[in-house]
């Protein structure tokens, strides 16, 4: 029989508090007014939180390495949920290992951005054209993305950057589901926790009222139902709106604030 490990208590003033994940509100389709049974959480789910929430903060920055051991004894894990969770983030592209030298985050370079942006504009815009297409930004659709705007309110609030990024990230979940195309969602999720560790970064040159505001005008461009203007809405949104924010430069800055500290 396995043996069952159990978390250590983490101390609110410690190293590892300020480690440790701060577990976003759920992102269920809120067309979905029926209950469903909540799937539990693993240790594999909440070590994958925990390393998204560090990227997110700037507590690990693009390029640092992540080792294994330090990882159990921050969350007071074991190495086993903490390999899954390594190996279910590298396969999304938020860590990549490299022969002798570990696994490490994701570099968020320029070149990395624009790759990213080159794949995300034209997977969310031909969500917008489908769902317009078949009259699937009315009241409902629009009410759900009024409720993920709330959501990015909230943790502006709480002041929760982790949560911030989610509801970020899941406010484009919602904006694609409405092409109702699997493959497309499929697709746009395999870059989706990319994007939180790059919306958490963006916090730190942007502010998140900015950003808030960003995502009320597309979704009114949406509700208009005008295909043309949402798709150039789309373009500004994601390519020049994300690259006013210098990362390369927030990055460095950070490090060398961590390395000085």
């Amino acid at each position: 029989m396995a043996k069952t490990v159990k978390k250590r208590p983490v101390d609110a003033g410690s190293e590892a508090a300020a480690f440790s994940p701060v577990t976003p509100l759920s992102q269920a389709d809120a067309s979905n007014l029926d209950w469903e049974a909540a799937r539990p959480r693993t240790l594999v789910d909440h070590a994958v939180d925990a390393v998204l929430s560090a990227a997110a903060r700037g507590l690990i920055l693009p390029g640092d390495r992540i080792a294994e051991p330090d990882l159990v004894a921050r969350l007071g894990m074991s190495r086993v949920p903490i390999r899954e969770a390594l190996r279910t983030l590298e396969s999304q592209g938020v860590v990549f290992s490299e022969p002798y030298k570990g696994i490490r985050l994701m570099e968020v370079s320029q070149a990395r951005l624009n790759q990213i942006i080159d794949v995300r504009i034209p997977l969310e815009t031909l969500a917008c054209q489908r769902a317009i297409e078949a009259n699937r930004n009315g009241s409902r659709q629009i009410a759900q993305l009024h409720a993920a705007i709330g959501e990015l309110e909230m943790m502006r609030d709480r002041e929760d950057i982790y949560g911030f990024a989610s509801a970020d990230t899941g406010f484009h979940r919602v904006l694609c589901s409405f092409a109702q195309n699997p493959v497309l969602s499929n697709l746009w999720e395999s870059i989706a926790r990319q994007l939180t560790v790059i919306f958490g970064l963006s916090t730190i040159g942007k502010p998140m009222d900015a950003i808030i505001e960003e995502h009320r005008v597309l979704t009114d461009v949406f509700a208009s139902g005008d295909v043309d203007k949402m798709a150039r809405e789309i373009e500004e949104h994601v390519r020049v709106q994300a690259l006013d924010v210098n990362y390369e430069e927030i990055i460095a800055q950070r490090r060398a604030a961590r390395d000085n500290s």
